[in-house]
C-alpha cells in the first residue's frame, strides 16, 4: 500500500499523506485515553481495597487500575505501531534512494543532463520526505536515535542533490532541525555546530536580516540561557529581536516572544525594571494581536505580576495576577482540563504569596485552599505525574503553615487544629499512595496522630492508626502494624455508638492479615471470622468486602492444611466477585488460590485451567513485572512441567523470574524458578541454558542457606549430570566432588545419596573409558543399595544394569548376562512391572549380550520384547524404536531370517533419514546389511543402490577406512555377479588398499585378495590369478592356520587356475589338498567334501582315468543323498556328471539311467532349467549313438526349447551345438 501510494502521489506527497493519517490517529487515541482517565476518576470511589494478605504489598500499585471500567486504549502500543509504519515508509524511500544511486553510478554516457536533473530532483524529494518522517518520529518522543538517523540521511541526500551548491536554503533547514533536536536533549555542542552551519548558509543565501537568521539566533540565545551564559544569550536574543522588528514591525508575535525571553533573562539577572518593561511591551503586542482575553496575554501578564512582586509593587502585582486569573479561569474547558487548571493554580499560588507577604494571612489562606482543591482534583484524576504531586504537597505545606498562624490568632483554634490534622493525614496518604515514600508518609501521619490525641478525637485516632498500620505492613513491620490495628480497633469501638460497624470489621480483617503474616493462623481465623460475621450483618449476602474476608479465610485454611475448607472459602469468594465485578483483578486472585488448592490435591488439569484464566485477567490489569503476576506464572509453569509441556513453561518461568527480580524477599523463590527452568531446558535438550539456570540457582542458594545444604547438593548433582552430557568432564567431576563433600557432612558414608553420586561418577568414568573405575563405582552402588533398600527396589535394578554394561563393554558377555537378567527380574517384580522403559532398556542390553555370546535363540526374544515396549511408549516413528529395530534387524540377518531383517532395517533407514540428527554409522551399516540381503535374494539392482548409499555415508565419516573397504568389497561382488569384471576389480583393489593401510594382513584381507584372484581367473589373467591365490593361501595359513575352510577354498582356486593353464598335475595336487583339509575339518560326510570330490573327479576325467572319476562321483553322490535327500538338485548334477562318464566309457545303458534320474530331479525341482536342457541334450546324444535318431531328435528339440525359455540365444555355443545335432538328425531321417 505504501509503495502504491508513493508511486501514485509522489515520494514527498505520499509520505506527507501517510504521516498526516498517522498523526490524526494519534490525536484520536490520545483523546480516547483522556476520556478513559476521566471515567476512572468518576468511578474512583468504587475501587476495592486490598484483599489478600499474601498479595497486599504487590497489589498496592494496581489499586487505581482495578476499577470496573474498561482498560484505556493501548497508547504505548499505538506509538510502537506508528513508529513501525514510519519506518516502513523510510524503507521504501531508502530503496528508491538506492536505485537512484545505482543508476547514477553507471556509465555516464548513458545519461543526459535531463536524466541527471531528474535524479537530483528525486534525491531532494526523498531527503524532504525523510526529514518529515524524522519530525514525525520526534513527535512520538521515544525514538530519538532513529529520529536523528532520518535527519542525517536527509542531509546526505540533499547534499548530493545540490552537488557543488551546498549553500542552499533546504540544507540550512535540515541543519536547523538537527540543531533543535540536539538542543531538546541538551547536546549543546552538537546543537551549536548545526545552528552555526545553518546560520552561515541562511546569511549567504537569504541575507543577514532575514527572518530565518532571526529564528536561528533566537534558538541560540535560548541554548546559551540553558547553559547559564546569559550574556551571550541576551546578545543573540536582542539581535534576533532587531531583525524581527525590522522585517515584521513592532507588533508581531515573534517580536513579543523575543521580548518575553529577554525579560526572563533580565529578571534572572535581577534587572527587574528592564524585565518589567520587556514583559509590558510583550503584553501590549499580544493584546493588540490576540486580544486582551487570550491565554498568551494572560501568561505575559502573569510574568508582569511576578516582576512587580519582585519590585515590591504588591498592588500592581495583585492587579496583574487577578486579571491573568480571570482570563485563565475563563479558558478552563472543564473540571478535567489539567493544563488550564495548572495555570490557574500557578496564579492562585502567586496571589496567595503576595497576600502572605502583605501579612493578610486569611486572604492568603483562602487562595491557597482554592489552589489546593484544584490540585487535589488533578492528582486524584490519575492524569498527573510526580511533578503535580510535588506541587500539591507544597500547597499543603503552605495551607498548614497559614492554618497554624490562624490557630494562634483565632478563637476557634480547636477547629483549626482539627483541620491541620486532616491535612497532615492527606499529605501522608499522598506520600504513601502516590510517591511510595512510606517513611515520609509515617512522619506526617504520626504528626496528625499527635494532633488528634491532643483533641482526644478517638474516631480520627482510630482511622489514623489504621492508616499507619497499613504502611507498617508495606514496610514488612508486622508487629508494629498489628499493634496499630489493635489500638485502632479499641479507638473505633470507643468512638462508635454501634459496636458493629464497617470500620471495626475492616480493622478486624487487617488484624487477621497481620496475624497470618506472623504465622498465627488460628488467631487470624478468629479475627477473620469476627470480621466476616459483622460484614454479613452490614452488607448484602454477596458483597466484595465479604468476598475479601472469605478469600483470606481460605488462605489461612490453606496454610493450616485444611484444603477442603480453604477450597470452599475460595469458591464462595470467587462466586461473589465474579457476579459483582466480572473479570476483575480480585477474581484472578481467587482463581489463583483455587489453582493452588488443586495443585496440592494433584488435580493438575483443573489447576492449569484456573491459573490460565487468572493469568489472562492479571495481564489486563497488572504491569508485566508485577509480583502477583509472577506468582501465577511460576505456579502455572511448574504445572506445565508436570504435564511435560516444557516449551510453554519456559516463557512463563522467565517472566516470573523478572517479576521476582525486584524483591529481595524472594531469593529462594527465584532459586526455585531457576531450578524449574533448568529442568525444562534439560528436558528439551538445551543443556547450555539448563546449566546456566542451575548455576544461577546455586549462587542464590549458597548466599541464602550456605554452602553445605541439601539444596546446594541437589543442584550440584544436576549441574554435574548436564556437564557430563555436554562432555565437560572436568566440570562434572568438580560438581560431583562438591556433592560428595556436602553429603559426607550431612549423611556420612553409607547413605543412598552416596550411591546416587557413585552412579553419576561411574557414568563419567565410563565416558572417559575408565571401565575398571566405572565398574567399581557401579558395583559399590549396587552393594549400598542392596543393603539399604528392599530386594526388589528399582534403584537396585538400575545399578545392576550399569554394572552389566561395564562387563558388556569389556566383552565379558557371560557376566553381563547375569546382571541384566537380575535387573529384569526386579523390574518385573516392582510397581512398574516389565512394561517400563527401564525394563525395555535392560532387555535390549540382555539381547545384545546374548547375541554376542552366540545365544541367538534367546537374543531374538529379548530384542523383540524391547522393541514391543518401545513401540507402546514411543510409537514406531520414534528414535527409541528405531534404535532397537536396528539391533533386531542385524540379529535377524545373522540368524538367517532375511525377510524379517529386511523389513526392520528398511524401516530403520527410512526413519533415520527423517530424524534431525541421524546416526551415520548405524545408517551405513543398515544399508550394507540390506545390500547383502538383496544379494542373497538376487535383487542385484537394489543391492547396488544400498551399497552406493552406504559408501557415500562412510566416506564422509572420519577415520573410517575399514568401513569404506567393507562396502567396496561388497560392491565388487555385485559387479562381479553382473559380469562387470573390470569395475569389480577396481572395487576389490581399492578395498584391499584401504584395509592393508589400517589392519595389514588378516583373514578379511585374504578374502579380498582371493576375490581379486577369482576375477583375474575369469578374465583369463591366469598368472596374476595364480599369484593372488598363492598370496591369499599364505595369508590364510599365517592368520587362521592350515586347517581352515578358507585354506581349502584357496587350494581349489589354485586348482582351477592350474587346470586353465593345462597344468593338470598341479591342478590335481591342489584339489586333493583342498579335499584333505575339508575332510580334516568337516569329516567325510559333508557336502563341501562332496564338492571337493567333484573337482578331483573332473581332474581324473581330464587325465582319462574314468574309473577313478566315477568312484569320486559315486562317493559325492552318497554324501549328498545322506545330507540332502534323494531329490535335491545337487543330486541331479552329480547324476548328470556320472552319466557323462558312463557315456565316455560307452556304457550307454547306465549313462541313460543316470541322465533320466537327473532329468526327473531337475524337472521336478525347476530351479535349474539349464541342467534340464543339458540332460536332454546328452540323452539325445545317447540315442544318436544307438542310431535311434527319431528319439534323439525329439530330445534335442525339447532341449532347444528349454535353452530358449532360459533366455539363451541361437549364437550361444550350447544352443548352436544342439541346432547342429537337430539338423544332422533331420538329414539322416530324411535320407532314410
Amino acid at each position: 500500500f505504501i509503495r502504491l501510494r508513493l508511486q501514485s502521489t509522489g515520494l514527498f506527497g505520499g509520505s506527507r499523506a501517510h504521516c498526516r493519517d498517522c498523526s490524526k490517529m494519534g490525536v484520536c487515541l490520545s483523546q480516547s485515553v483522556e476520556e478513559t482517565k476521566r471515567d476512572l476518576l468518576s468511578s474512583a470511589g468504587s475501587s476495592s481495597s486490598l484483599d489478600d494478605y499474601d498479595n497486599q504489598q504487590h497489589s498496592a500499585a494496581a489499586a487505581v487500575t482495578t476499577t470496573s471500567c474498561a482498560p484505556p486504549p493501548a497508547i504505548s502500543e499505538w506509538k510502537e505501531d506508528h513508529f513501525k509504519i514510519l519506518c516502513s515508509i523510510s524503507t521504501v524511500l531508502r530503496e528508491k534512494a538506492g536505485e537512484v544511486a545505482a543508476s547514477s553510478s553507471g556509465d555516464v554516457k548513458q545519461y543526459d543532463e535531463d536524466d541527471e536533473s531528474k535524479q537530483r530532483h528525486l534525491q531532494k524529494d526523498i531527503g524532504d520526505a525523510l526529514q518529515m518522517i524524522g519530525e514525525c518520529i520526534g513527535d512520538i518522543g521515544a525514538y530519538r536515535v532513529q529520529e536523528m538517523e532520518h535527519y542525517e540521511e536527509a542531509l546526505q541526500l540533499k547534499s548530493k542533490a545540490f552537488g557543488g551548491d551546498q549553500n542552499n536554503e533546504s540544507i540550512a533547514d535540515i541543519l536547523y532541525i538537527m540543531g533543535c533536536h540536539h538542543q531538546r536533549f541538551h547536546h549543546f555542542k552538537f546543537a551549536q555546530k548545526c545552528y552555526e552551519q545553518a546560520l552561515r548558509i541562511y546569511k549567504v543565501t537569504l541575507g543577514y536580516e532575514h527572518l530565518c537568521v532571526a529564528r536561528v539566533l533566537h534558538n541560540i540565545g535560548i541554548m546559551y540561557h540553558a547553559k547559564k551564559d546569559n550574556g551571550v544569550a541576551l546578545k543573540c536574543l536582542k539581535k534576533s529581536l532587531s531583525i524581527r522588528m525590522s522585517q515584521l514591525g513592532e507588533t508581531d508575535l515573534s517580536v513579543a516572544e523575543s521580548y518575553c525571553w529577554i525579560g526572563k533573562i533580565h529578571r534572572e539577572k535581577k534587572y527587574f525594571k528592564e524585565a518589567r518593561e520587556c514583559f509590558l511591551t510583550a503584553h501590549r503586542i499580544k493584546v493588540a494581536i490576540l486580544g486582551k482575553s487570550h491565554l498568551e496575554s494572560a501568561e505575559v501578564l502573569h510574568n508582569v505580576g511576578i516582576v512587580c512582586d519582585d519590585l515590591g509593587l504588591h498592588s500592581q502585582s495583585l492587579s496583574c495576577f487577578r486579571e491573568a486569573l480571570f482570563i485563565r479561569l475563563a479558558h478552563v474547558s472543564g473540571a478535567y482540563d489539567i493544563i488550564g487548571i495548572n495555570d490557574v493554580c500557578e496564579t492562585l499560588d502567586c496571589i496567595a504569596n503576595v497576600y502572605r507577604i502583605k501579612g493578610e494571612h486569611q486572604k492568603a489562606l483562602q487562595f491557597f485552599e482554592q489552589c489546593l482543591k484544584r490540585r487535589v482534583r488533578v492528582v486524584s484524576a490519575a492524569l498527573s505525574d510526580k511533578t503535580q504531586v510535588s506541587l500539591l504537597l507544597h500547597t499543603y505545606e503552605d495551607v498548614i503553615a497559614l492554618t497554624k498562624i490562624q490557630v494562634k490568632e483565632c478563637a476557634n483554634g480547636n477547629d483549626m487544629s482539627q483541620r491541620i490534622g486532616v491535612l497532615l493525614v492527606e499529605m501522608g496518604t499522598l506520600y504513601d499512595q502516590k510517591l511510595n515514600k512510606h517513611s515520609k508518609a509515617l512522619i506526617y501521619l504520626q504528626k496528625a496522630l499527635q494532633v488528634f490525641q491532643l483533641r482526644k478525637d478517638y474516631k480520627q485516632i482510630g482511622d489514623t492508626l489504621s492508616l499507619i498500620g497499613v504502611i507498617h505492613v508495606k514496610k514488612s513491620a508486622n508487629p508494629k502494624a498489628l499493634k496499630c490495628f489493635r489500638d485502632s480497633l479499641v479507638m473505633r469501638k470507643m468512638s462508635s455508638t454501634q459496636k458493629e460497624t464497617a470500620g471495626i470489621a475492616e480493622t478486624l480483617h487487617n488484624i487477621g492479615n497481620c496475624e497470618a503474616r506472623e504465622g498465627q493462623f488460628e488467631n487470624s481465623l478468629r479475627s477473620y471470622g469476627e470480621a466476616l460475621r459483622i460484614k454479613k450483618k452490614i452488607y448484602p449476602n454477596e458483597h466484595v468486602y465479604i468476598a475479601k474476608t472469605e478469600h483470606c479465610i481460605g488462605l489461612a485454611m490453606l496454610q493450616l492444611g485444611n484444603l477442603d475448607a480453604a477450597l470452599e472459602s475460595f469458591e464462595a469468594s470467587m462466586k461473589a466477585r465474579r457476579t459483582l465485578l466480572g473479570d476483575h483483578l480480585d477474581v484472578s486472585f481467587s482463581l489463583h488460590s483455587i489453582g493452588r488448592i488443586y495443585f496440592h490435591q494433584n488435580r493438575v488439569d483443573d489447576a492449569i485451567a484456573c491459573l490460565e484464566e487468572a493469568l489472562i485477567i492479571k495481564l489486563q490489569f497488572l504491569p508485566e513485572k508485577h509480583m502477583s503476576l509472577a506468582e501465577t506464572q511460576h505456579l502455572l509453569g511448574s504445572l506445565y512441567i508436570k504435564k511435560n509441556k516444557f516449551t510453554p513453561a519456559i516463557p512463563l518461568l522467565k517472566s516470573a523470574l523478572l517479576g521476582y527480580k525486584g524483591s529481595r524477599d524472594c531469593e529462594i523463590i527465584k532459586s526455585d524458578v531457576l531450578d524449574l527452568l533448568g529442568s525444562a531446558y534439560a528436558k528439551l535438550g538445551e543443556n547450555d541454558h539448563a546449566i546456566l539456570s542451575y548455576e544461577h540457582s546455586l549462587k542464590i542458594k549458597r548466599v541464602v542457606v550456605g554452602n553445605d545444604g541439601v539444596a546446594c547438593a541437589n543442584v550440584l548433582m544436576e549441574i554435574g549430570k548436564l556437564k557430563s552430557l555436554e562432555d565437560d568432564i572436568d566440570g562434572a567431576l568438580v560438581a560431583f566432588k562438591e556433592v560428595k563433600r556436602i553429603q559426607k557432612i550431612l549423611y556420612g558414608k553409607n547413605h543412598l545419596k552416596n550411591a546416587d553420586l557413585l552412579i553419576q561418577v561411574g557414568l563419567i568414568q565410563d565416558l572417559l573409558n575408565n571401565n575398571e573405575m566405572a565398574l567399581r563405582c557401579f558395583a559399590e552402588a549396587v552393594r549400598m543399595r542392596r543393603k539399604l533398600l528392599d530386594e526388589n527396589h528399582r534403584d537396585i535394578a538400575d545399578a545392576l544394569v550399569h554394572t552389566g554394561r561395564m562387563h558388556q563393554s569389556k566383552d565379558d558377555h557371560f557376566k553381563s548376562l547375569v546382571f541384566f537378567q537380575e535387573a529384569i527380574d526386579i523390574y518385573r517384580e516392582s510397581d512398574g512391572g516389565d512394561a517400563s522403559q527401564e525394563c525395555a532398556d535392560a532387555c535390549r542390553l540382555l539381547g545384545l549380550s546374548q547375541f554376542a555370546s552366540g545365544d541367538s535363540e534367546n537374543a531374538l526374544p529379548s530384542l523383540e520384547r524391547c522393541l514391543e515396549l518401545r513401540e507402546c511408549t514411543y510409537g514406531t516413528e520414534s528414535e527409541q524404536w528405531a534404535e532397537v529395530a536396528y539391533d533386531l534387524g542385524i540379529a535377524k540377518f545373522e540368524a538367517g531370517f532375511y525377510d524379517h531383517a529386511v523389513i526392520l532395517l528398511d524401516k530403520f533407514v527410512i526413519l533415520q533419514k527423517g530424524f534431525e540428527t541421524s546416526d551415520s554409522e548405524r545408517l551405513s551399516n543398515a544399508l550394507l546389511h540390506l545390500g547383502k540381503i538383496y544379494l542373497k535374494q538376487r535383487n542385484i539392482d537394489n543391492a547396488m543402490v544400498c551399497f552406493d548409499e552406504a559408501l557415500g555415508i562412510r566416506k564422509q565419516l572420519s577415520k573410517n577406512e575399514v568401513g569404506v573397504s567393507e562396502v567396496l568389497f561388497q560392491m565388487g561382488g555385485v559387479r562381479e555377479s553382473k559380469k562387470q569384471y573390470l569395475e569389480s576389480l577396481v572395487c576389490y583393489e581399492e578395498s584391499l588398499k584401504l584395509r592393508l593401510s589400517i589392519l595389514g594382513e588378516d583373514e578379511d584381507t585374504a578374502d579380498i585378495i582371493s576375490r581379486i584372484g577369482e576375477v583375474r581367473r575369469i578374465r583369463g589373467q591366469y598368472d596374476l590369478a595364480l599369484e593372488n591365490f598363492t598370496l591369499a593361501l599364505d595369508m590364510y595359513k599365517n592368520t587362521v592356520g592350515e586347517t581352515h575352510l578358507s585354506v581349502a577354498s584357496s587350494y581349489h582356486s589354485l586348482g582351477y587356475v592350474c587346470d586353465a593353464k593345462n597344468d593338470t598335475q598341479k591342478a590335481m595336487q591342489n584339489h586333493k589338498e583342498g579335499l584333505s583339509v575339508r575332510k580334516l575339518i568337516l569329516g567325510g560326510d559333508h557336502v563341501k567334501v562332496a564338492a571337493s570330490l567333484d573337482d578331483v573327479a573332473g581332474m581324473y576325467q581330464k587325465m582319462n582315468e574314468q574309473k577313478k572319476a566315477l568312484k569320486c562321483l559315486k562317493e559325492a553322490l552318497r554324501i549328498r543323498k545322506l545330507q540332502l535327500g534323494n531329490d535335491d538338485i545337487e543330486i541331479g548334477k552329480t547324476l548328470f556328471g556320472m552319466g557323462i562318464i558312463f557315456s565316455a566309457v560307452n556304457d550307454n545303458a547306465k549313462a541313460t539311467d543316470c541322465y533320466n534320474a537327473s532329468l526327473e530331479i531337475s524337472a521336478r525341482d525347476g530351479s535349474n532349467p539349464k541342467l534340464e536342457a543339458q540332460t536332454l541334450h546328452q540323452i539325445g546324444c545317447v540315442h544318436a549313438a544307438n542310431c535311434n535318431y527319431r528319439e534323439a531328435l525329439q530330445n534335442w528339440r525339447t532341449c532347444l526349447s528349454k535353452y530358449r525359455e532360459g533366455g539363451m540365444r541361437d549364437d550361444h555355443y550350447m544352443v548352436a551345438c544342439t541346432l547342429g545335432n537337430i539338423e544332422m538328425a533331420e538329414n539322416v531321417l530324411n535320407t532314410t
